[in-house]
């Protein structure tokens, strides 16, 4: 019975998350949440199985494909305990700590143009940090995102200026889809602005803010593509948004490792 609870909870869960932050139907349909959903069914599965046969299910599989099982499922919890060390020590700048440029990378904006609290929370650090450092510029970025009809960008600006920021402080890059892009956009977004080399932008101090569970990917990310003096801000995420947020920075970790075993990419900006 406490497996058809727990499991009956996971689907939950993926319900109100795409409740709390509405997509298009398309969107919802290969939302990463879902992975709740096939927890929970798991579990589902699993306590119906006991509740009617007495024995678990697994009990009729052969040693080799047990041992096979626990040491797979093992080896995934390893690797995913590994990888959020990592992701709770992010390098971290202070609020009194100057910068040239600031990048505020965007999170996601639902089907009716609102952004999430979790992002409005990055607009309201950088707002602060932005009002406490009148001379740095901030590059926005996000585009519009698959099966979504809004870009991010444009309204996290408009949350800027409505929190205080002069619009002319404020350059929108509305054309990443992923942070990899969200660098190389805002890299040469600067690089017109201050009438710069790329390679000076890349030299100079820069303050990127999100999340503090994107922080680490996004500074790994930075570094390999040739930031040289990078350091994050993070701003909270919503307690009940934590499972899911911290959950799906682990797997997007995990795929820029490989990416980098596999490929050598991201490459530096040229």
């Amino acid at each position: 019975m406490i497996l058809i609870i727990l499991g009956s909870l996971c689907i939950l869960y993926d319900i109100l998350l795409n409740v709390i932050n509405p997509g298009t139907f398309l969107d919802i349909l290969t939302s990463f949440s879902h992975i709740w959903t096939l927890l929970g069914s798991l579990l589902i599965f699993t306590g119906i199985y006991r509740h009617k046969t007495g024995r678990w299910f697994w009990e009729k599989w052969k040693k080799g494909v047990k041992l096979t099982v626990v040491s797979f499922l093992s080896l995934c919890l390893l690797i995913s305990f590994v990888n959020l060390f990592f992701i709770c020590t992010p390098r971290l700048a202070s609020l009194d700590e100057e910068a040239d440029y600031v990048i505020l990378l965007g999170g996601g904006i639902d089907k009716n143009g609102k952004l999430p609290r979790s992002v409005l929370n990055r607009v309201k650090k950088t707002a602060e940090y932005l009002g406490a450092h009148e001379n740095a510029v901030c590059v926005v970025t996000g585009g519009t995102l698959k099966w979504l009809p809004y870009a991010e960008a444009p309204e996290i600006k408009r949350q800027l200026v409505k929190s205080g920021i002069s619009e002319e402080r404020i350059l929108v890059e509305d054309q990443a889809l992923d942070t990899i892009q969200n660098f190389q956009y805002s890299c040469a977004m600067l690089a017109d602005y201050a009438g710069l080399e790329k390679s000076e932008i890349l030299k100079s101090k820069i303050v990127v803010i999100s999340n503090y569970y994107h922080l680490r990917r996004a500074e790994r990310l930075a570094s390999r593509m040739g930031f040289e003096n990078i350091a994050g801000i993070g701003a909270h995420c919503n307690p009940f948004l934590a499972p899911m947020s911290y959950v799906r920075e682990i797997c997007a970790y995990v795929k820029l490792n490989l990416r980098i075993l596999l490929t050598g990419k991201p490459e530096k900006i040229i």
